[in-house]
């Protein structure tokens, strides 16, 4: 999702783009194929409906997939940061 929180201005300095990357941790795509940046683990559980403990686990393993309990709804997690 861009621009992502209040943030509207496009990049022209490649130094301005790593500044704003280093601000988050992980890329989600959800189904419906939209595209967010997130902080924290938690972040994202109040996002997907899936508890931060289980997508650490995940990640840890190098599992990207996850699915939400009680959905058919299929996430993609990827660590950017860190």
């Amino acid at each position: 999702m861009y621009p992502i929180g209040n943030e509207s201005w496009s990049m022209t300095m490649e130094k301005d783009m790593k500044d704003y990357v280093k601000k988050y941790n992980y890329l989600v795509i959800f189904p419906d194929r939209k595209v967010e940046l997130f902080k924290s683990l938690r972040d994202i559980q109040n996002s997907i409906s899936i508890d931060s403990s289980t997508i650490s686990k995940k990640l840890k393993n190098n599992e990207h997939i996850f699915t939400a309990k009680g959905s058919e709804f299929i996430f993609y997690i990827q660590v950017i940061g860190k």
